[in-house]
Order: C-alpha cells, then structure tokens, then sequence
C-alpha cells in the first residue's frame, strides 16, 4: 500500500513528537504492508518553525534507519499546503512542496468558512503546471455544507484524499456518513491514514480504512485507492479521474444542515 498522508517527522507539527515516536510510527506502518510513505509536514509550521532543508534531512535519517533493519518500506517527502493566497508563491519559492517531486501537490482548504478565492488559487496552483490533490474534503465545512462544489473540483482534473478513520466512524457519524455520499458520487481517489501517533484512531494502519470503504464501493476500487492511484502518484504518472455522479435520492447530506 502507499500512504499519501502523514505527519510523522518528528517535532516539526502536530504529529510526532520525538524520533522514537516517528519510528514506532513507520514500524506500524511498514508491518501492516505499506511500502512507501509520504511525510507530510504542515507548510505553515515548517516555515516558521523549521525549513525545508531541516525534514530533507529528517527523511534521509529515518530511511537510514529502515534499511539498517530491512525493513520493505520508503519514506518520501512532500507537504500539507493550506491553501491561502501566498501559497503560489510559496510554491514558486520552493517553501511549498508537491508530493515526492510530482506535479501532484497536497492541498487543504480552509476548515471552515469559504474565502471567495479559493476557485481562483486553485485555478492559479493548475497553471503552474500542478495537480491539487484536496486533503479530507469529508472534514471540511465548505464541501459538507456544498456536495457540488467538490464535484465543480473533481470534474476539473482535481483529486480527493479521505482519512482512512472517516469511513470508519473516527470522526464522528456526521462525517461517516459524509464519506459515504462522497464514494457514492464517485469524489474519492485516495484512502491515506493522515497519521499522527503510532497507535489510535491517528496510527498509520489504512486496512480498517478499506475494509470500511469496500462495504460501500466494492473491493477492487477500494484497493485502488491505497494501491494502483497513490502509486501512480508518487511516480508523477497520469491519473484519469471519472466524472462525479449527481446524488442518488438517499443521499444524506443535506441532512446535517
């Protein structure tokens, strides 16, 4: 499997704290069949806290530590970039990362409210030549609140990743039955763990994630999405995503509002 989503360098976020704790964290993950794994820094904290050249070094350190002990697994590096009106210019900078060097960069929309430029940083963040891929949209109140807009994103080349811990109930039932309507339009590309401790509903373990997911969307796309489109990812190859598909008339969402 290959993880997309993980905050797993040690005191740089709100993920792992010490070395140890990132460590156990890529145990976890590595004996569970994840064979490469994306270390996703917030943007923010590793600019004002840290630098780029500072997690470079962090992964080196850790896949050092992988081969000593043979384990089957690659950390990679790449970033979660909020999105803001700096961030094209912080990715022209070098400041904001795409995922392992790709065109495909990981992006997070403001948790709440709708800032009415979101469209056009998007659009901005395409002509530089990159592929948003939009971080737990399931957990996110502009697409809770508007189903279409993130099917607007999708049908525009734009990608989903979903916290593997939604479709199991994480997150509360609202968002689990947010994630169920967003796999029924057809809104889900990526499962990714979102990791922020070595055990708990934040571990690095994507199996409950897609046993949960292929209840709804059968076993072969659910693998797909921790399988063939991740790696395709990480390898900068082309990923062709479907059109979204309109509610079916139990569809949920409008429920929650």
């Amino acid at each position: 499997m290959y993880d997309l989503h993980a905050h797993i360098l040690p005191a740089v976020d709100d993920g792992a704290r010490t070395m140890e704790e990132t460590l156990a964290m890529t145990v976890v993950a590595a004996e569970q069949g994840t064979e490469m794994l994306l270390a996703t820094p917030h943007r923010k904290d590793v600019t004002e806290q840290s630098s780029v050249a500072h997690i470079q070094s962090l992964v080196r350190e850790v896949n050092a530590w992988l081969g000593e002990r043979d384990y089957d697994m690659t950390m990679v590096l790449g970033m979660e970039n909020h999105l803001d009106l700096d961030l094209p210019a912080e990715i022209e900078a070098g400041r904001a990362l795409p995922m392992n060097g790709t065109e495909y960069i990981l992006v997070e929309m403001p948790f709440f409210g709708r800032p009415n430029w979101v469209e056009e940083v998007l659009f901005q963040i395409q002509l530089q030549g990159l592929k948003p891929v939009l971080a737990h949209p399931e957990r996110i109140e502009a697409f809770q609140r508007d189903p279409d807009m993130l099917a607007m994103f999708v049908d525009r080349g734009i990608l989903t990743q979903v916290t593997a811990g939604s479709p199991v109930g994480h997150f509360g039932r609202r968002v689990e039955r947010i994630t169920r309507d967003m796999l029924d339009r057809n809104l889900v590309h990526i499962l990714a763990s979102d990791t922020h401790n070595p055990s708990g509903p934040r571990s690095p373990k994507l199996r409950r994630g897609v046993e949960a997911v292929a209840k709804i969307v059968g076993h072969e796309a659910a693998e797909r999405m921790v399988t063939d489109t991740p790696k395709s990812i990480l390898e900068g190859k082309t990923v062709e995503v479907e059109p979204s598909r309109e509610p079916s008339s139990s569809g949920s969402w409008w429920r929650f509002w």
